[in-house]
């Protein structure tokens, strides 16, 4: 495998292996993307949601931890993804790797609850500092999404058996490849893939070529499709929604939100309220017939630019233009963001926009955002 470099420099990536099996956990955790989605469902490309790294499996009713999964994700529509990582240079046999995914699975769908699961995956958000309802609405790619009708979601797959099982591998061998594609072409509604990630390296570079295994003719043929999900609940009025922030953030950040609100509206979006035990006001902006969500202000006195609900915008469809708003925005905060808010929504405490140079500053950069989306749609 060659890389070129943008002055035509040839970079020669030689295949070899994961340095260790919590590098490679490390980089899935980090990057669900690596699950290749579209190769997945090319129809309807999977998106992923960690809940947790080394979940554990208990073997009964009540019962504490009796395995560990090396991984557990959950798709848009609440389908529960197992996942299991192993090198190529793991000598464990073939049969005892399905075995003991067998095993993650078998008990899981039964003494795993939805409930149980949510509040992990909240107290996870927690300790990283993120809304969890925000996390599930990125994920479903739906600002007006109620995550506690995903959860419900979840908890139904799997009281139904609606799983996926993963095996992961720098390099699947033959056997293993034959077993998950057997397996797949039985089981239902359950499904039974391998992903290989190949791993190759070169001076400062790391280049990462995942392929799916499993997904024969045979088997899409044996299996239906997974519904969508429907989320469904009535959100309180924006009125409602402005008493409860006053009463939990007090008349300053009320007034600040009032101008965003205020703002947002005098340029012709809609404002109006999601649906989740913790609502937030979303700004919703139609331009030629595309609808995006560019800004929201959450429940907890923050308020975010929404570019995971912008990308039906151009030119917000482009990762470069997203990368570039997060850059401005975050020379104009002084706030540092992820490497990944460019497909998020990078967030500015209200109490912040208290200095009037500030709230200008966040309000230009909302400006030229509305004159590029308006330029092209």
């Amino acid at each position: 495998m060659f890389i070129v470099r943008d002055d035509g420099t040839l970079v020669a990536m030689r295949a070899s292996p994961f340095e260790s099996e919590s590098l490679f956990q490390t980089l899935l955790a980090s990057h669900p993307s690596l699950l290749a989605g579209e190769a997945v469902n090319p129809n309807s490309p999977r998106r992923w949601l960690l809940i947790a790294r080394e979940q554990a499996v208990p073997g009964e009713e009540g019962g504490a931890g009796r395995w560990s999964l090396d991984h557990l994700f959950v798709d848009q529509d609440g389908v529960p993804t197992l996942v299991e990582v192993k090198r190529a240079s793991d000598t464990r046999g073939r049969r005892e790797v399905v075995a003991q995914m067998l095993d993650y699975a078998a008990n899981g769908v039964i003494y795993w609850p939805a409930e149980m699961l949510r509040t992990q995956f909240e107290r996870a958000c927690a300790a990283d500092g993120r809304e969890p309802d925000d996390a599930v609405r990125t994920l479903l790619a739906s600002p007006e999404a109620d995550a506690g009708a995903f959860w419900s979601r979840v908890d139904m797959n799997l009281r139904a058996g609606r799983i996926r099982m993963v095996f992961v591998a720098d390099v699947i061998h033959p056997e293993l490849k034959r077993i998950v594609e057997f397996l797949n072409a039985q089981m239902n509604p359950a499904e039974v893939i391998a992903l290989e990630l190949r791993h190759y390296s070169g001076p400062g570079l790391r280049t990462l070529v995942p392929r799916v295994i499993g997904l024969t003719a045979e088997a899409e043929r044996r299996k239906g499709g997974v519904s969508g999900s429907v989320l469904s609940g009535p959100p309180p009025s924006v009125a409602d929604w402005f008493s409860q922030f006053e009463a939990e953030r007090g008349p300053e950040e009320l007034a600040l939100a009032v101008v965003i609100r205020d703002w947002w509206q005098a340029q012709g979006a809609e404002v109006g309220t999601t649906r989740s035990q913790r609502p937030s006001l979303f700004v919703k902006l139609t331009l030629g017939g595309r609808t995006g969500y560019p800004a929201f202000i959450k429940a907890g006195g923050r308020v975010t630019t929404g570019l995971y609900a912008v990308k039906t915008l151009p030119p917000y469809d482009e990762e470069d233009a997203r990368r570039q708003l997060v850059a401005t925005m975050a020379q104009a905060t002084g706030l540092e963001f992820s490497d990944r808010a460019f497909d998020g929504e990078p967030s500015v405490p209200l109490a912040r926009l208290r200095d009037p140079e500030t709230l200008d500053a966040v309000l230009a950069i909302w400006s030229e955002f509305l004159r590029r989306a308006r330029a092209q749609n």
